[in-house]
């Protein structure tokens, strides 16, 4: 064990040998004639375990000297006792004012040094263990907040990775998901819910929708109105959302975003008809902002509402009973100065538009074939992606006359296969058109209508034409070979008339 260092500073050498003396068998000793001494012996890093020292010496007392030991961070540890013939009461309380740790006077008893000057070291090391279970305590703390900082940025990131995978599965819902994310918490700021309820909407809202990758195109990607199966089937998607969240993450609050965010006050929501009391106070914000994005946002089966609309439609809600007229009231006062439209979901992977293009145009693909429905161009038409660089359209139709007579006289099954062939070429003569003029993919699209081909068209007249004479000559061949009776009408459109309207009119013409 290493011997403890005590050093003494008295200008007096007989009071120096003294407590040498006394202090030699049982510590190293360092002596210092003068105060001056002493800091210089301090600052070469001759630092002792405690120091003794006198008051009255020359140059610098010893009031001074510990004033400035205490105030060097290097020193300001060190247990100081005064030795000193000075005994009135108002010079010890000022030496331990200065912070001295004890005043022994003189003549010292040498059994009181001793026992004074152990009982200040184990003091200094008691202190000195606590103060290192301190440091471990504070480092301890400090690596759990850097693991809790990872844990929940980790977490973060899976949100964002989970919205990222919602993204790639639904670009709309995705959308959706970021706005009612931040309206809800706009809504909660409003409300004064706590920091722990803002994140729990937060996240809960990202994700609120992520049991929709479980659910069919068919049913997600429909453009028109749900059938009862339809309707059924959607409702599945809030439940499969809380199944993957309830028992993977503790907090309770997001995996009831997930799953009661569709409910209604009066029962009358899903997906298991909860009333007012039932439904989680989040659920209650998120419902009400999940309602208005949908409302006021632009999808491929319908048009946006203004907020003034919307906000009436969610007043008449409340006033039914089916949400929180308090809730309604917020996300009144939250889009005043805020629209949620202005976010748009990041899309800079080229990847991602190209899914989404991809997964809404198969959507429309008539089964067993390569052709698709001419509800397709309807999508399009509402979703803003037809006629963006030009005033008109065009759209050439083919109708089978006599199909019926020709049913009757080869049979079903090898009048679909002819006009299977026939549409086959019609594709083909497509293709190379776009090959060859370099065309858009939009600038010629060939889709069916039932048993007739339409083929949408942006380009120029004189390219659509040569399009035409081509397809009539399959045409041609068709009659000769099957006796098939078909003929080809081409007729432009204002970029204003929607296609079903267009459809109609030329289905209208050619019954004249």
């Amino acid at each position: 064990m290493t011997q403890e260092t005590i050093m003494i500073v008295d200008d007096d050498e007989i009071a120096r040998r003294l407590l040498h003396g006394t202090l030699a068998p049982h510590y190293r000793v360092l002596s210092a004639r003068s105060a001056l001494e002493a800091l210089a012996m301090l600052a070469d890093g001759q630092t002792p375990d405690l120091i003794l020292s006198d008051i009255m010496m020359p140059d610098l007392s010893g009031y001074d000297f510990c004033a400035q030991v205490k105030a060097d961070p290097q020193t300001k540890h060190l247990p100081f006792i005064f030795v000193t013939a000075l005994s009135f009461p108002k010079q010890e309380e000022e030496g331990l004012k200065l912070g001295a740790a004890d005043y022994i006077n003189k003549p010292v008893r040498p059994g009181l040094l001793l026992a004074r000057i152990r009982a200040q070291l184990e003091l200094a090391a008691y202190r000195e263990k606590l103060l290192g279970q301190l440091d471990s305590s504070v480092n301890q703390l400090a690596d759990s907040q850097r693991a809790l900082q990872a844990l929940t940025a980790e977490r973060s990131c899976l949100f964002e990775v989970m919205g990222e995978m919602l993204a790639c599965r639904d670009h709309y819902t995705s959308e959706h998901a970021l706005r009612v994310a931040e309206l809800s918490v706009r809504m909660g700021r409003a409300l004064n819910l706590n920091t722990n309820d803002l994140e729990t909407l937060e996240l809960g809202c990202l994700v609120h929708d992520i049991g929709k990758v479980a659910i069919p195109d068919d049913v997600l990607l429909k453009p028109g109105r749900f059938d009862k199966q339809d309707r059924q089937i959607m409702e599945f998607h809030p439940q499969i959302g809380a199944r993957l969240f309830a028992r993977r993450f503790e907090n309770p609050g997001i995996a009831a975003i997930i799953l009661q965010h569709h409910e209604r006050l009066d029962g009358g929501g899903y997906p298991n008809r909860l009333c007012g009391p039932e439904i989680d106070p989040l659920a209650k914000v998120v419902m009400v902002a999940d309602i208005y994005e949908a409302l006021i946002a632009k999808r491929p089966y319908k048009q946006p509402l203004n907020r003034e609309n919307a906000l009436g439609i969610l007043l008449d809600e409340a006033r039914h009973g089916k949400v929180l007229k308090e809730m309604v009231q917020t996300i009144e006062a939250v889009t005043a100065d805020f629209d949620p439209l202005q976010l748009r979901l990041d899309t800079a992977a080229d990847y991602l538009t190209s899914l989404e293009s991809f997964r809404r145009k198969t959507y429309f693909r008539e089964p067993l074939s390569d052709f698709y429905n001419y509800r397709y161009l309807t999508s399009l038409h509402l979703d803003g992606r037809l006629c963006q660089a030009i005033e008109h359209y065009h759209i050439l139709k083919t109708d089978f006359n006599e199909l019926k007579e020709l049913n009757s006289q080869i049979g079903y099954a090898r009048a679909d296969t002819i006009l299977d062939q026939i549409g086959r070429s019609f594709h083909e003569i497509i293709e190379g058109a776009l090959t060859g003029h370099g065309l858009p993919t939009n600038a010629l699209m060939l889709l069916r209508r039932g048993s007739d081909y339409l083929i949408y068209s942006e380009c120029e007249l004189t390219i659509l034409e040569g399009i035409k004479a081509s397809c009539q000559k399959v045409l041609d061949r068709a009659r000769h070979d099957w006796g098939i009776k078909a003929s080809l009408n081409l007729t432009s459109f204002p970029k204003a008339k929607s296609v079903d309207d267009a459809l109609d009119e030329m289905d209208g013409y050619h019954r004249k």
